[in-house]
Parts: structure tokens; C-alpha cells; sequence
């Protein structure tokens, strides 16, 4: 594991025109002991996973309360990749 980094450093992450970032978002509901819930947000680019955030902890009531608490959590991170990418 410690050799896969230093044996890729030449490879490089390039950018074709027309790709575009493609997200996931996917929460579970009370799975944890204490009835806690997680969220995780993925992002890919052409071929490579860009970008992870992983199991932000939520006190919420319902699974639809997840899903749109890990929506809202997404959405600065997608507006900003887009932006980014158009300039």
C-alpha cells in the first residue's frame, strides 16, 4: 500500500472536453447502536473518483430527513465544482 503512491506519480488525472462531474449521494437511516444515521457524498470525473466526504453522524426522524440532510450537505460542494469547472 505504501509503494502503489510512490510507484503512480506520474500519472495524471486529464480532463477531456464534454466530461462532466458526476455525484452520488446515499444516506442510511438508524444504523448505528445509538439509532444514529450516516451520509456519504461521491464524486467522479471521467474515470477517477475525485472527491469522498464519508459518514457524517445525524440525529434525524425519518429516513427522508437523511436523504435531505445529505442532499443540502452535497449541494455546496456540486455548485462549487461546477462553477469551478466553467471557468
Amino acid at each position: 500500500m505504501i509503494q502503489y503512491p510512490s510507484g503512480t506519480q506520474d500519472l495524471t488525472l486529464t480532463i477531456e472536453p464534454g466530461e462532466r462531474p458526476n455525484w452520488w449521494v446515499d444516506s442510511s437511516y438508524a444504523v448505528h447502536p445509538n439509532m444514529q444515521s450516516h451520509s456519504g457524498i461521491i464524486m467522479t470525473l471521467g474515470r477517477a473518483v475525485y472527491t469522498v466526504f464519508h459518514a457524517k453522524m445525524l440525529n434525524t426522524k425519518s429516513s427522508m430527513e437523511v436523504a435531505l440532510v445529505a442532499i443540502d450537505d452535497a449541494l455546496g460542494q456540486v455548485l462549487w465544482t461546477c462553477h469551478f469547472l466553467a471557468v
